[in-house]
C-alpha cells in the first residue's frame, strides 16, 4: 500500500488521491482530488465524464494530533455535451460554499454536546466562537411532537430572557421532553394546547412540586393523569423546619456553644438510626443544651418515618400522627411543614403508591448549572434551548 493510501485511511478520505501534503507546526495542508468518472447531468440526464475546468475549494477537516487539517480539494466542473450543462462533480467532503467539512460540523456538535463553554470548544478544536454561534444558528430543534406516560415538570433559574425557564422530562426512558422560555402559566397554556387532546390523555402521571400553576395546568390539559408530588420537594420542609429551630435556639447559647451547634448540624437533620456512637452523644449533647430543640427532634423523626413509609397505607397513617403531633406542640418553625401537608396531601401519597419522582429531572438541573456556569451564563434562550437538547 502506498504512503498515501495511508493517509487517506486514516483521514478515511475515501475514493480521493492526495496530489500533495504540507506539514507545518500547527497545521497539515493536503491537496486531493477525486477520482474521475462518470457523471448524470442535472439538467437533461446525459451521463458525461467531460471535463470542463478545475476549481480550488478550501476545507478545514477535523483537528488531528492538535493541528488544524485543511484540505485544498481539486473540484471539477463537468459539462454535458448534449444540453451544454456545467455542474460540480459530487463530493462528500463539504455542502456548497461552505468552508467546514461536513465530518467536521459533525464533530463540533458533538463537542457542543458537552458541558463545555463555547470558547472552550472553540479553542479544544482549533476554530472560531463565531463559527460555533454559525452552526448553533443553523440548528433547528422543533418542539416535541409527543408526550410520554410519564411527564415530569421542574422549573430552573436559567436568566435567559426570564429569571426562570421550565424543563419538561420523561423520568422513566430518562429523556427531555423539551424546555420551555418561562414557567409562566400563559406559556405552559398556550405549549400544551399545541398537542392534541389524543396526544394529552396519553399522559397517565404527572410529577411536579408543589406549584400552583403546574397544578392548574396538569387539571386543565391531563385531567385523566395522576398527580404525584415529587418526595424531594416536600421532604426539604422537614429540614428547614429542624433547622429554622437550630438557629432560634442556638442565639442564646455563648459563643463556643453556636459554633459547636453550626458545625454539628448535619447530624441533628441525620436520621437517629444512622448515627454512630459518636453521634448519638454529639446530639444528645445538642438537645440537653438547647432543650426547647428536643420536640423538634421527635418531629423529625416523626417525618422521617412517613418519607421512609414503604406502602400507601402506612404512609397514610403515618401522615396523620405526623400531622398530629406537630399539631398539639404548635411549634413555629414547623407551621409551613404542617400546611404544605395538608394542602398537598392527596398528591404526596400518590408518591408513595406510584413511585415516580423528579430524580432524572432534578439531575438534569444540575447538569443546566454546570453549563451555565462554564458559560458564564446565556443571553440567549434559543442558544441555552440548543445547548441543554444537544446536552442530553
Amino acid at each position: 500500500m502506498l504512503y498515501t493510501d495511508y493517509i487517506t485511511e486514516l483521514l478515511d478520505l475515501k475514493e480521493t488521491n492526495i496530489l500533495k501534503q504540507e506539514i507545518f507546526d500547527d497545521k497539515v495542508i493536503l491537496t486531493v482530488e477525486y477520482n474521475v468518472k462518470p457523471h448524470t447531468c442535472p439538467e437533461c440526464g446525459y451521463i458525461t465524464s467531460l471535463i470542463h475546468d478545475y476549481r480550488i475549494h478550501t476545507v478545514i477537516d477535523v483537528p488531528f494530533q492538535n493541528k488544524k487539517v485543511i484540505i485544498k480539494y481539486h473540484k471539477r466542473r463537468y459539462r454535458c455535451p448534449c444540453c451544454n450543462k456545467r455542474f460540480d462533480e459530487n463530493q462528500l467532503f463539504a455542502p456548497k460554499n461552505c468552508q467546514y467539512s461536513s465530518r467536521m460540523n459533525y464533530y463540533l456538535l458533538t463537542q457542543l454536546s458537552s458541558k463545555n463553554s463555547i470558547a472552550d470548544v472553540a479553542k479544544n478544536n482549533l476554530t472560531s466562537c463565531n463559527k460555533l454561534f454559525r452552526l448553533l444558528n443553523e440548528i433547528h430543534l422543533s418542539n416535541a411532537k409527543a408526550l410520554p406516560e410519564v411527564l415530569s415538570i421542574d422549573e430552573f433559574r436559567g436568566n435567559a430572557g426570564r429569571k426562570f425557564q421550565c424543563i419538561l422530562t420523561d423520568p422513566v426512558r430518562k429523556e427531555i421532553i423539551d424546555i420551555l422560555p418561562g414557567r409562566e402559566s400563559h406559556i405552559l397554556t398556550a405549549y400544551f394546547r399545541g398537542f392534541p387532546k389524543s396526544e394529552r390523555e396519553k399522559v397517565k402521571y404527572f410529577v411536579m412540586d408543589m406549584n400552583k400553576e403546574y397544578l392548574s395546568i396538569a387539571k386543565a390539559f391531563f385531567p385523566k393523569a395522576t398527580i404525584i408530588i415529587d418526595k424531594f420537594h416536600f421532604a426539604r420542609y422537614n429540614n428547614w423546619s429542624l433547622e429554622n429551630m437550630r438557629k432560634k435556639c442556638q442565639k442564646n447559647l455563648l459563643a463556643e456553644e453556636r459554633k459547636y451547634f453550626k458545625k454539628s448540624r448535619k447530624l441533628l437533620n441525620m436520621r437517629a438510626a444512622k448515627l454512630n456512637d459518636d453521634g448519638v452523644e454529639a446530639v444528645a449533647l445538642m438537645l440537653r443544651l438547647a432543650p426547647d430543640l428536643c420536640d423538634g427532634y421527635f418531629l423529625k423523626e416523626k417525618f422521617y418515618a412517613f418519607s421512609d413509609s414503604d406502602t400507601f397505607e402506612t404512609a397514610k397513617q403515618r401522615l396523620k400522627e405526623f400531622i398530629f403531633h406537630a399539631t398539639a406542640l404548635n411549634i413555629p418553625e414547623y407551621k409551613p411543614t404542617i400546611t404544605m401537608l395538608l394542602n398537598w396531601s392527596e398528591y404526596i401519597l400518590n408518591s408513595f403508591k406510584y413511585h415516580y419522582s423528579n430524580a432524572y429531572t432534578e439531575g438534569m438541573n444540575n447538569k443546566i448549572k454546570v453549563l451555565k456556569r462554564v458559560a458564564f451564563g446565556f443571553r440567549n434562550f434559543e442558544n441555552l434551548r440548543k445547548r441543554i437538547l444537544l446536552l442530553a
